[in-house]
């Protein structure tokens, strides 16, 4: 087994973790659908770290051809770490004496939010790095640019910090954008 084989593996096994509290909340709402109605910012957010998961599962192929290093690792692993825990975290308890979903969203978001700011603040100190620069070289290309990691940060730390539904519509509206026009840019990138 190559060291890159191992990442993936021990990175899979964790982000795994996260999806399957994300499915499992979701299946959790659809069973407790008629005594509770599922709250869709709750939702939103669920699937957004899902997307997150998927999308930092793909990017780690760039690192197949890396010369591992145990700062490397510890780096990368950061950002699975954190995806999996707020994909814990954000999770809607179902019982029937659970308080609403609307509550506990907002009672849940901000631990959420506020590991979910790790993922942009670890990727931005990681282009800092020269170390870990020069042991991927295309991670600057790979990544969105400083100014939108620090951006996204900000958006997180904003997140975890407002209890207002309209602002944490809009704020999932910008990270999904954020998304698309990463998955965009490396479409064309790749093409």
């Amino acid at each position: 087994m190559s060291a890159f084989e191992f990442v993936l593996v021990s990175f899979a096994i964790v982000i795994g973790f996260g999806i399957s509290e994300i499915l499992d909340g979701w299946g959790g709402q659809i069973r407790a659908r008629h005594r509770r109605r599922p709250y869709p910012l709750q939702i939103a957010s669920s699937a957004y770290i899902l997307w997150l998961s998927l999308q930092y599962l793909w990017i780690l192929w760039i690192g197949r051809d890396v010369e591992w290093t145990f700062l490397l690792y510890i780096a990368t692993a950061t950002p699975a770490l954190a995806i999996a825990l707020a994909a814990h975290i954000i999770k809607i308890d179902t019982s029937i004496d659970a308080a609403p979903a609307c509550d506990q969203y907002f009672h849940n978001s901000r631990p959420a939010y506020a590991v979910l700011a790790l993922f942009p603040l670890i990727a931005f100190l990681m282009s800092l790095v020269s170390d870990l620069r020069s042991a991927v070289p295309n991670m600057p290309n790979l990544v969105a640019v400083s100014t939108v990691r620090l951006a996204v940060f900000g958006l997180f730390v904003s997140l975890a910090w407002s209890k207002s539904e309209r602002f944490h519509w809009i704020g999932l509206f910008l990270v999904w954008l954020v998304a698309l026009g990463f998955v965009l840019r490396l479409a064309f990138r790749l093409a």
